[in-house]
């Protein structure tokens, strides 16, 4: 079957547990795995067709797909290299000045995204979309669901655009030009609940690599540390259980630091 999928879309070029991308030509086509929800296809559609017209530096989306009962989208094709590749090869190298460079230009693209006045009514509402997936969450007791509810319902709303998973991983350079991926989270809310985001993904790397990154963009956006770490528990509540299970310890230190 693969096979096909790569007679029909091109050469597989990435894998991830929710979707395998294959390209051929100007074009990528990003196919779900089987099951995976279709209202998240089309949303994910909806956001990217919606920054396509604030000339967001996101890949354009021309169709969704249906082929074998997987669906899928087809974009432009991604330029460049992502930023995780950079940083890998500077810790290889151990070059800190370089992985502090590169952390710092990252920071500086997340804060001035943060600014755009287009998060309007298409965007959705981060402080919604973070109740539901903690109501959702199974794996969560019905005790620190009302905790971290009760944290949420404490937190700042905001209107800056939030991407929710902005880190290195889905960030690609090519030159000077960025282009950042993976917009399906994009909300409107609080800046320092997107900081909170990236921070526990660099954590993910290393504690030091998360610590560098929290203490830049508290330098760099004037936001208390403390405003982004009040968004610790309810963030790491939204992952625990849909992520491999080696990070679990991690996201439960964050929930606990709700008390």
């Amino acid at each position: 079957m693969a096979r096909d999928f790569e007679e029909m879309f091109g050469q597989k070029v990435g894998q991830g547990a929710q979707a395998t991308v294959y390209a051929k030509g100007d074009f990528a086509v990003k196919l779900y795995r089987e099951g995976y929800p279709k209202r998240n296809v089309f949303s994910e559609a909806y956001v990217m067709a919606n920054l396509d017209q604030e000339n967001f530096p996101s890949p354009k989306v021309y169709e969704v797909l249906m082929v074998d009962n997987r669906y899928g989208l087809r974009m432009d094709l991604l330029k460049g290299t992502p930023v995780e590749n950079v940083l890998v090869e500077a810790a290889k190298k151990n070059d800190i000045s370089k992985l502090n460079e590169t952390i710092n230009s990252l920071v500086e693209l997340q804060i001035r995204l943060q600014k755009h006045n287009f998060a309007g009514d298409w965007t959705a509402n981060l402080k919604i979309r973070f109740r539901r997936d903690i109501t959702d969450n199974n794996r969560l007791s019905d005790d620190i669901q009302k905790k971290l509810l009760e944290i949420l319902d404490g937190l700042p709303d905001g209107d800056a655009l939030c991407h929710c998973d902005f880190h290195s991983g889905n960030i690609f350079i090519d030159g000077t030009e960025y282009t950042i991926i993976d917009l399906l989270q994009i909300s409107k809310g609080d800046p320092a609940a997107d900081a909170a985001c990236s921070y526990v993904a660099y954590c993910f790397t290393s504690r030091e690599v998360g610590d560098y990154y929290l203490d830049k963009y508290c330098e760099m956006s004037g936001i208390l540390r403390e405003n982004v770490l009040a968004w610790l528990p309810v963030y790491a509540g939204t992952l625990l259980g849909q992520l491999p299970e080696e990070l679990e310890p991690l996201l439960e230190e964050f929930i606990s630091m709700g008390g």
